[in-house]
């Protein structure tokens, strides 16, 4: 789940060096990617982030994968049935 693998990211120091990819309607192929470093709060079913002053709050339904240091260390069980 999204958010065992961000919480445990957080308590490891490693939230910053992440990027988190979430299903965002409107933008270039529906996603946008989020830097683990704008991240200022998680909670169970949405984390926090904030930029240029303003913060948003994210479900983390919307989460699509999770990346650290490039590498793809979670994604969404896409598979239907």
């Amino acid at each position: 789940m999204a958010f065992e693998t961000l919480n445990r990211l957080k308590w490891t120091g490693k939230l910053g060096r992440c990027e988190v990819i979430i299903l965002h309607r409107g933008a270039p192929g529906n996603k946008k990617v989020i830097d683990g470093a704008q991240i200022t709060g998680l909670k169970r079913d949405h984390f926090c982030c904030g930029q240029g002053g303003r913060e948003s709050l994210i479900p983390l339904h919307r989460v699509l994968e999770i990346r650290l240091d490039g590498e793809v260390i979670w994604k969404r069980n896409t598979a239907k049935g």
